[in-house]
């Protein structure tokens, strides 16, 4: 199929994700939270408390076919942004149908940009809209419209600032929350294309900056966080600290994430409750 307009509206296969206790631990450690700080996210007797991020894992089964559904062959996809907001919090265990469709496609020049709306949904009715971007590289140039342009990070200090570090098994614990791509896992695969080593995914990025807002800003609960949206700027290494700066206004919240002078994480926007 060649990328244009014509693709707007092309389903993906519908996906029922099911879940317990040990999954929600197991995304936790993941995506960086540590005893005794966080415990209420890694203890059962507790909870465990649910990450909102956590419905990214639910969203990925649903549009990880994205390159079959589209006839993508060999063009390189690189995952852009990615945004999340909730209608309610997540439960610790339970089952959510998830439904994506292709919602906009835009011409970059050289390279095309997809974008897939996800809803999750279970018996009581809504529980999260999800919108991933994807860049298909090489892909452009077939004559369609402009993407909509990133909001620029904030100027100036943050106003907090939350420091964290990737350990050297990060990714191989996110892998087991579904997505076992190996340029996360094997450095000969990363070397392959292009990578110097294996790096962080990027929605296991997004959770750690996800436990930053909800621990700075929403006194560590996560049903505090509703929503975030973020670009994808640079692969995060691993065995190597980030720092999360964040700037707030009321219950809205830019951020961006940082490893040493690169920007990991750009265009952050969230909203958090608590004050």
């Amino acid at each position: 199929m060649s990328l244009s307009d014509a693709v707007v509206g092309t389903p993906m296969t519908p996906a029922t994700f099911r879940w317990d206790e040990t999954d929600v631990i197991l995304y936790a450690l993941g995506v960086g939270a540590r005893p005794p700080t966080e415990l209420p996210l890694l203890n059962e007797a507790c909870g465990p408390q649910v990450l909102p991020t956590f419905a990214l894992v639910a969203n990925w089964w649903a549009v990880k076919d994205l390159r079959s559904a589209l006839d993508l062959g060999t063009f390189p996809i690189v995952h852009a942004a990615q945004s999340l907001d909730l209608h309610r919090p997540i439960a610790t265990r339970g089952e959510l149908s998830v439904r994506a469709e292709v919602s906009a496609v835009w011409d970059k020049g050289k390279h095309a940009a997809v974008e897939l709306t996800s809803r999750g949904t279970d018996d009581d009715g809504p529980v999260f809209v999800a919108r991933s971007q994807t860049m298909v590289l090489g892909a452009g140039g077939f004559g369609g419209g402009r993407a909509p342009v990133a909001d620029p990070d904030p100027e100036g200090e943050p106003d907090a600032q939350r420091d964290d570090v990737v350990r050297p098994e990060q990714a191989a614990i996110y892998r087991l929350s579904g997505d076992r791509n190996q340029l996360h896992i094997d450095p000969a695969a990363a070397r392959k294309y292009g990578f110097d080593d294996v790096f962080l995914h990027g929605l296991c990025t997004l959770g750690f900056a996800a436990r930053a807002l909800i621990n700075e800003f929403g006194h560590g609960n996560p049903a505090a966080l509703t929503s975030l949206s973020c670009r994808f700027a640079k692969p995060v290494r691993l065995d190597a600290a980030v720092r999360t700066e964040m700037w707030r206004s009321g219950e809205s919240v830019r951020f961006r994430m940082l490893q040493g002078d690169v920007l990991a994480l750009s265009s952050g926007s969230a909203s958090v409750s608590g004050g």
